[in-house]
């Protein structure tokens, strides 16, 4: 077990490096943030400035070396880098350091700590609407097999796998919002119970194809399991359907589904960039919209090592629970 998690983690850390290598020089390709920032009139000394304070007319690879924490720090927009001896110290990831935004002046860690539980809250919710509506479709789907009941839950997944959220959003809003206004427009709230109340309905959107790719898997997973002979031995034993599929079936079946899991939860959290901006939901997704509009470098690379690191984690714990419900599987094999 130790050897298997040394081991991707070691991979994983190899995996977001080259991410964030090719993400931060591909920012640079896309344009000149110093004039993104201050805009189309502001003047060449303005935009040199700017560029001074935020080492952007460093070398490029220098840049890099510097936001890693390898090289001292290129930026002089701080004087907490600046040494007794006059040398610059270091900054960087290696130190901690995720920069400072060009567009809020603070902290990076400070705009995505402030943004990041408003995401979190969303994509917790989707999970949880992901599994009761796609775990509890796939086995009624399963279970009454080739009926109509089934018919109409793979039909109603198809649809939920083929829309797209910039499509099942605005129409979400127009019909329960604007017409039948059972929920706000958009926006956060006030208080805890007013977050939730905002986030019920994009949660939901966010959800939609989600639960139906579980209860595809679902289905299939337990009308595949619902034939071994460990089930069908306790059927014969008398054992009622009910039991059958609770204590023999379903464990089985959910395998490939904590697989799932564990890998779209760092989707989920990209997946609500749309929906953010859909429905005006202040968190990491709309952030994100915003930095790459005004190529925002130090949040778009902090909000793509956030989702680096989410990734191998997410695989690295899918792992490790479907070891935990199948002990057939041995992780260091």
């Amino acid at each position: 077990m130790i050897q298997f998690i040394a081991q991707r983690a070691l991979w994983g850390v190899l995996v977001i490096i080259s991410v964030v290598t090719l993400v931060f020089f591909l920012i640079f390709v896309a344009g000149d943030p110093a004039v993104t920032v201050l805009g189309p009139q502001a003047r060449a000394e303005q935009i040199a400035d700017f560029k001074a304070k935020k080492g952007l007319d460093q070398p490029v690879h220098e840049q890099f070396l510097s936001y890693l924490g390898i090289t001292p720090c290129v930026r002089k927009d701080s004087r907490k880098y600046e040494l007794a001896d006059g040398s610059r110290g270091f900054c960087g990831l290696l130190q901690g350091d995720l920069g400072e935004s060009y567009s809020h002046h603070e902290s990076v860690a400070g705009v995505i700590g402030h943004r990041l539980p408003r995401t979190l809250l969303l994509a917790s919710m989707a999970v949880l609407f992901e599994l009761l509506i796609g775990l509890t479709a796939g086995v009624i789907a399963a279970l009454r097999r080739n009926r109509w009941s089934d018919t109409l839950i793979m039909f109603a997944t198809f649809v939920g796998i083929s829309l797209p959220t910039y499509v099942t959003g605005p129409i979400a809003l127009l019909l329960f919002a604007f017409l039948l206004g059972w929920f706000p427009f958009g926006g956060y709230g006030v208080d805890a119970a007013d977050h939730v109340y905002h986030a019920l309905l994009p949660s939901l959107i966010l959800a939609i194809a989600g639960a139906a790719t579980y209860a595809r898997i679902m289905r299939g997973e337990l009308i595949e399991t619902l034939r071994h002979d460990h089930v069908r031995t306790a059927k014969a034993k008398g054992m009622p359907m009910a039991g059958v599929v609770i204590k023999h079936a379903i464990r089985n079946a959910l395998l490939p589904v904590v697989t799932l899991i564990g890998l779209s939860l760092p989707f989920l959290v990209g997946g609500a960039i749309i929906t953010e901006k859909i429905f005006a939901w202040p968190g990491l997704g709309l952030l994100t919209i915003e930095s790459i509009e005004s190529l925002d470098a130090p949040v778009i690379m902090a909000v793509v090592l956030m989702f680096g690191i989410a990734v191998q984690v997410g695989n690295l714990v899918a792992d490790i629970a479907v070891a935990a419900l199948d002990p057939r599987i041995r992780l260091d094999e």
